[in-house]
């Protein structure tokens, strides 16, 4: 096998965008919440993190969403991790953050199957499975895709890469206390 050349950036082939069966959760319990749960919703703002890999998704009824990297501590990072997307929904988020008006028609997670690599002391390739959240909106018809990437670098060259699963749950905000302006108290002249 060849060995990526010290420029070779690690951005792979976008996966495929045709929904998959849904896989078996590693865990006892599936983290989040179903994802059907968005279907029929207005999807009114997307927001990206520029600190973590977060994508928040507000919608229409004052409900938010965000897509959450599995096992990601904000304290304990580990390897970078990033959340990558299909290009349109790329270029959309080109300022962190983008106005829609998508009524989410479908919304899923889904199977993707990507190549992993290291290339330390010897180049090693495999498969690597991980999930991903796909939604697909009424107005354009597309569907958009958001996974997990893990990528480690030696002097600016991808010495590894691999996937992470990725899930939805809901944010519940508490709500903003209003402080109430109370009128300065009023001064008594003494005599």
């Amino acid at each position: 096998m060849l060995a990526p050349s010290p420029t070779a950036s690690c951005t792979p082939p976008l996966p495929s965008l045709k929904p998959r069966r849904r896989p078996v959760p590693l865990r006892l319990q599936s983290l989040g919440v179903d994802p059907s749960l968005l279907v029929g919703k207005v999807l009114t703002k997307l927001s990206r993190s520029s600190k973590h890999p977060t994508l928040t998704l507000d919608f229409s009824d004052n409900t938010t969403f965000q897509i959450l990297v599995d096992g990601y501590d904000p304290v304990h990072r580990g390897l970078p991790k990033e959340l990558e997307m299909d290009s349109s929904l790329e270029q959309l988020l080109t300022t962190g953050q983008a106005h829609v008006e998508w009524t989410i028609k479908d919304c899923a997670l889904i199977t993707l199957t990507d190549k992993a690599f290291e290339s330390r002391e010897r180049e090693q390739r495999w498969d690597q499975n991980h999930t991903g959240v796909a939604f697909r909106c009424l107005e354009d018809r597309m569907w958009h895709c958001v996974w997990a990437t893990l990528t480690d670098h030696d002097h600016d060259k991808c010495v590894f890469r691999s996937y992470d699963d990725v899930y939805i749950d809901q944010l519940h905000r508490s709500p903003r206390k209003h402080r109430a302006h109370v009128p300065e108290s009023p001064t008594t002249d003494l005599c």
